[in-house]
């Protein structure tokens, strides 16, 4: 029969990690001989991982410690030594981070090799109030404590108490080892473990408890502001680089739009500090600042681009070859290669990047860009709509729906020469391709204007496989604005200046009208 903390433990595991052999991740340490001895009393298959950092005098004994107790519970143990602090000091880096690192790349080839599901850790309610002390008082805004899953790696103990745990393994008849450094107060977990918390809790009983539910529900508020902010970054898969459409961010509450700033930086492997943050906000609204590593953030046409220092490797097509930018190139069948990249959006910076090709005559391939593909020329189609439509008094907008490169239906905004408030472009697209029989459902839409939230949901309903749009709706726009999820793939800012600039024209002219009439 198992006691209630096996009980509690079993419930846990079969939550984390409901089947497959495991890893425990054991020191010598109480917590983690109770993590071993509870995964054998459960009855799961298991491997005891130990590493030795070599950082203490008596760490071998340590060692030889865990491969007895592994004996005793009948696992097999893999145990390995490491000089941490050599490593440290020839990285220039944290010894205890380095430590960190180590351990999880141990515990993870162990896991490998053993085709274990999951790698358990020790953490118990005590280390994990002690981690939120920790971040709080040193400045950690985030204070999220200690993960219970964080990829393979779970910690099934931080429902338990390091007393509790003790008390089990004496019932048990099991020892365990004590790091002398744990007793160290010049440390700041140490000081914490000994000096602060014991006094809170005496004080307010279940704060441990307490700081433990702070944890969760901060970690569950954490994971839907960040997918929160990650919804706000659309880009264009045509730039080899990064780049995110400006609008949805600059539209964004500013704590949300620092989330997703941060993820741009994480994503580009630059520390999220304070005025890598700055610059990217001064970047967003068309300015240029330099990031580590001579990253460029630029903002151009209403992107936000991250631009390296040098230009990618790239095979070129077959009977071509690589040619340099240069101002005075003309694409093969004509046009001067600067304007064509003015007019989809590429930054002058980035230009000088990009990879080419040529054949005699001028450039004959742009990666990504030229020759021209589909989808461009069905939002070229859906831009000439729009200026059908702008000339008959409508707003200027245009949609064309599209499945495996053919034309299913076409239409433009008929707002004011039907009444109807809802004879949007996208819905009239929908439509006429439903009226001669058309299935919708898998096919792209490309629209000259950011769909609003109404043809949003009529996207949804009608479960389209892909959405192009030319430029934001700055008021109604259901990404940029509305912050609304797409389930489907949304691709912004294709040909958006010649969008803009015919609305601007449309609205131009409306005013001017206006005034002259009145």
């Amino acid at each position: 029969m198992l006691t209630p903390v096996e009980e509690r433990f079993k419930a846990e595991l079969k939550r984390l990690c409901p089947e497959g052999r495991l890893v425990l991740a054991v020191s010598g340490g109480g917590d983690s001989v109770a993590l071993a001895v509870l995964a054998r009393r459960v009855g799961r298959e298991a491997v005891i991982a130990h590493l030795d950092h070599g950082l203490r005098p008596e760490s071998g004994e340590d060692a030889a410690f865990v491969r007895a107790l592994a004996e005793r519970l009948g696992f097999p143990a893999v145990i390995e030594r490491v000089d941490v602090a050599r490593i440290a000091r020839e990285k220039g880096e944290n010894l205890e981070a380095v430590a960190r690192e180590l351990r999880y790349a141990f515990l993870a080839r162990v896991a490998r090799r053993f085709g274990a599901r999951c790698i358990l850790t020790a953490h118990t309610a005590d280390d994990q109030a002690e981690t939120v002390l920790f971040q709080l008082f040193t400045g950690t805004a985030r204070a999220l404590g200690i993960r219970r899953s964080r990829g393979p790696v779970k910690r099934p103990l931080l429902f338990a108490r390091r007393a509790e745990l003790r008390a089990y393994l004496e019932a048990r008849g099991f020892s365990w080892r004590e790091d002398r450094t744990n007793l160290d107060l010049t440390r700041d977990r140490a000081y914490l473990r000994h000096e602060v918390l014991p006094r809170v809790e005496a004080r307010f009983p279940g704060a441990v408890a307490a700081l433990g539910r702070f944890a969760e529900a901060r970690q569950a508020e954490e994971d839907w502001l960040e997918a929160e902010a990650k919804a706000l970054l659309l880009s264009d898969p045509r730039f080899f680089v990064p780049n995110y459409r400006a609008l949805p961010l600059l539209k964004a509450p500013a704590p949300l739009r620092e989330r997703a700033l941060r993820q741009i930086l994480e994503a580009a492997g630059i520390r999220p500090e304070a005025r890598h943050l700055k610059a990217l906000e001064e970047a967003l609204t068309g300015g240029k600042a330099m990031l580590p590593g001579g990253v460029l953030a630029r903002g151009y046409q209403g992107a936000l681009f991250l631009i390296p220092k040098e230009a990618p490797s790239f095979s070129p097509p077959k009977d071509l070859e690589p040619c340099r930018y240069q101002k005075d190139l003309r694409l093969k069948e004509g046009g001067r290669l600067d304007a064509f990249f003015r007019v989809r959006g590429v930054p002058p910076e980035l230009r000088r990047l990009w990879p080419l090709a040529c054949a005699k005559g001028g450039v004959a391939w742009i990666q990504g860009l030229y020759p021209e593909r589909p989808e461009d020329r069905f939002l070229r189609r859906a831009l000439s709509l729009a200026k059908r439509a702008a000339k008959r008094g409508e707003v200027p907008i245009g949609a064309v729906l599209a499945k495996d490169g053919t034309v299913l239906a076409e239409a433009h905004n008929r707002v004011e020469e039907t009444g109807d408030p809802t004879a949007h472009a996208e819905l009239l697209a929908l439509r006429s391709a439903l009226e001669r029989g058309l299935e919708p459902r898998g096919a792209t839409l490309f629209v000259s204007l950011e769909p609003c939230p109404m043809c949003f949901g009529a996207l949804l309903e009608a479960g389209i496989g892909a959405l192009y749009y030319a430029a934001e709706n700055e008021k109604m726009g259901a990404f940029s604005v509305h912050r609304l999820k797409p389930p489907f793939p949304v691709v912004p800012g294709r040909f958006g200046r010649q969008s803009a600039k015919l609305l601007s024209g449309f609205f131009a002219r409306l005013r001017s009208e206006g005034c002259r009439s009145g």
